[in-house]
């Protein structure tokens, strides 16, 4: 077996079939899943230590029918068993595989085929079932039971956009023992109609389903005639001056690892930047939808979800692509290619002056490095992408679109005022996407410090000596202690921003640590209340910032075990009693996204919706680091 070259380098094909291998031979004749089988991530000592490192493999099982969890974590250099963990109570995410056998199994289910009788469906091929982590089932046995609900539509072809056919009732579905467990229904309110009919108009939005397409659109053509500017060494990525790691789980996808900056000398930036985890919160607070709480991350892996991505569609211009390996429920290795893109991009102006008195103008555009995949999530899909600027400034972007998750509704209904009719009879249901983004800086070297900074006007009145005209304003600084006070909201009012700096080192000229700015202009606050459900197993999300020291088991906010979990894992576990995290290594972790009430024209498919975060070198620099990038080419009818 080849053993990688780089300690954070994804499992390999050959990897995934060896460490499945070793846990069979211990478990021949028992029935059981395998649920991930991912890297067994060393810790940042000893990847920054250079010493050679033992790869482990982490591998989960679910028996069946019980539910009993396994941890093993195994050598691949020995192809031993190094530990073995049996646990209670705890369920791991839900594999693409489980879901598309729960469809399978309900499909066939008497109970379900007489619901769509009962709705006038007699063909069961046209029925679509998407399976969804259950948010809460209040029967008393959520602990002992790996749920999901069940939200059905039908399609009048097999390409047909099944949202638009949403159907009224709501399976609850033992994954483990592959059975319906209960029903719920959708009951219309203030209606005069017991139950709703199927809406069947068809709302196409597949070209071939289309009968106009724009005929006044021309070609753009993006090439690179030399090549692309960046190498790739095995994951090792380095393009200009950046340089860094890829890695690809199951569960996080993308996470980028020992970034570096080069001006003179390398320096250390960030250890590791990932998506650790998402909630969606849904408004609707009536059966059965208010089960709807996606935790896109912990319960279904964005690894798992991530596409093979197209050129020309996902991905334009001169493209490397890195495959992603996973597993299926046996422990196969199973390939994803394509799953991560890289490629340059002209990203507009880096900077320009123009001398008024002689019209002599220096204009250079800016590239960035895109490092970027994207998922499905049933309904849903996400662009997720890095960008690495020449000025030294890092960029994180989601781009959300695919599908509304839609319901019905009775032909007299009003969903207000927890949903917008996006189509008759069908309605769109108010909800968040709260992202929340797992930062380990580095700032030339491990122990940082966060700096809170808000924009406010001068104490002073005005007529004031420090304020005579009274138009005096100053940033307020405050560098966070502890993990308590680490704790905090946005303020767009204050401008509010964050600067990660390190106090051991001081800038030349300002006297002051170097750092980087944190900047998030998407902040909604979690707009369930503090008692709810879903507030309770995502307190994550009820911060913008917090900051914790660092500790190598620690990398989901939502807790390890996020599916049907119990309130209070993860972020609000490690936080009850108060850390410093002033000179430390820390981890900064940032909640970003959106608040989406749909519209008519986010259906049939939701033009793309962004949010993100930018970081920047704040006095870290001597100065502009792309100043050096050379002037761009002048064209004729060009006055640059």
């Amino acid at each position: 077996m080849t053993i990688a070259k780089h300690p954070l380098d994804p499992l390999s094909v050959d990897e995934v079939r060896t460490a499945s291998k070793v846990v069979r031979q211990s478990r021949a004749g028992d029935r059981y899943i395998f649920s991930s089988v991912s890297l067994d991530e060393p810790s940042k000592e000893q990847v920054l230590s250079g010493i050679e490192i033992e790869r482990k493999a982490l591998v989960i099982l679910i028996d069946r029918p019980s539910g009993l969890v396994h941890e093993i974590v195994v050598s691949l250099n020995d192809e031993k068993i190094t530990r073995w963990d049996k646990l209670q109570g705890v369920q791991p995410t839900q594999h693409p595989d489980e879901m598309i056998e729960a469809e399978q199994v309900m499909i066939k289910d008497e109970r379900i085929i007489q619901e769509c009788l009962a709705l006038g469906i007699t063909d069961m091929s046209t029925v679509y079932i998407d399976p969804w982590a259950v948010g809460f089932y209040p029967d008393g046995k959520q602990e002992k039971r790996r749920i999901m609900q069940a939200l059905m539509y039908m399609r009048t072809s097999t390409d047909d956009n099944q949202y638009a056919h949403p159907l009224d009732f709501t399976p609850i579905y033992d994954v483990n023992a592959q059975k319906v467990i209960e029903i719920i229904h959708h009951t219309p309110r203030n209606s005069k109609f017991e139950r709703p009919t199927v809406p069947l108009t068809n709302h196409h939005f597949l070209p071939e389903h289309l009968k106009r397409h724009r005929k006044d659109i021309k070609p753009i053509e993006i090439t690179q005639p030399e090549g692309v500017s960046f190498t790739l060494n095995g994951n090792t990525l380095a393009w200009q001056k950046w340089r860094m790691h890829i890695g690809f789980n199951f569960r996080e996808g993308v996470v980028i690892s020992n970034v570096t900056y080069t001006e003179q000398e390398e320096r250390p930036i960030f250890y590791r930047m990932s998506l650790a985890e998402m909630v969606v919160p849904y408004a609707n607070p009536y059966k059965p939808y208010y089960h709807k709480m996606a935790f896109d991350v912990g319960e279904y892996g964005l690894g798992n979800m991530s596409n093979s991505l197209e050129l020309g569609c996902d991905c334009v211009g001169d493209i490397t692509y890195l495959d992603g390996v996973i597993n299926d429920l046996e422990g196969e290795p199973f390939v994803i290619k394509n799953a991560i893109c890289i490629h340059e991009e002209d990203a507009g102006l880096l900077f320009k002056h123009t001398d008024y008195r002689t019209g002599k103008a220096h204009s250079v555009r800016s590239r960035r490095l895109v490092v970027s995949n994207i998922i499905t999530a049933a309904n849903y899909d996400y662009g997720l992408y890095f960008y690495f600027y020449q000025d030294g400034s890092v960029q994180y972007e989601v781009k959300a679109t695919g599908e509304l998750n839609t319901h019905v509704l009775a032909e007299d209904e009003d969903p207000a005022p927890y949903g917008s009719i996006v189509a008759p009879q069908v309605v769109g249901q108010h909800h968040q996407h709260l992202f929340m983004m797992r930062i380990d800086p580095m700032i030339d070297g491990p122990h940082n410090s966060v700096m809170q900074v808000d924009v406010v006007a001068s104490p002073e009145d005005v007529g004031h000596p420090d304020n005579v005209v009274g138009n005096a304003f100053m940033p307020v600084m405050q560098i966070y202690n502890n993990t308590e006070e680490a704790k905090v909201r946005a303020n767009a009012e204050t401008g509010r921003f964050w600067q990660v700096i390190n106090e051991s080192k001081l800038h030349p000229y300002t006297k002051q640590p170097v750092g980087y700015k944190l900047m998030c202009q998407h902040t909604p606050p979690m707009l369930p209340k503090p008692g709810s459900i879903v507030a309770q197993r995502a307190q994550f999300a009820t911060k913008t910032v917090w900051v914790t020291p660092y500790e190598s088991n620690q990398l989901y906010p939502g807790g390890f075990y996020c599916s049907q979990s119990k309130p209070g894992l993860g972020l609000p576990e490690w936080t009850k009693s108060k850390k410093n995290v002033r000179n430390e290594d820390i981890v900064l972790w940032l909640t970003f996204g959106l608040t989406h009430i749909p519209r008519v024209e986010d259906f049939p498919v939701m033009p793309v919706e962004t949010c993100g975060f930018m970081l920047k070198p704040c006095n870290f620099f001597l100065g502009n680091p792309g100043i050096d990038i050379p002037a761009s080419k002048k064209k004729e009818q060009c006055g640059c």
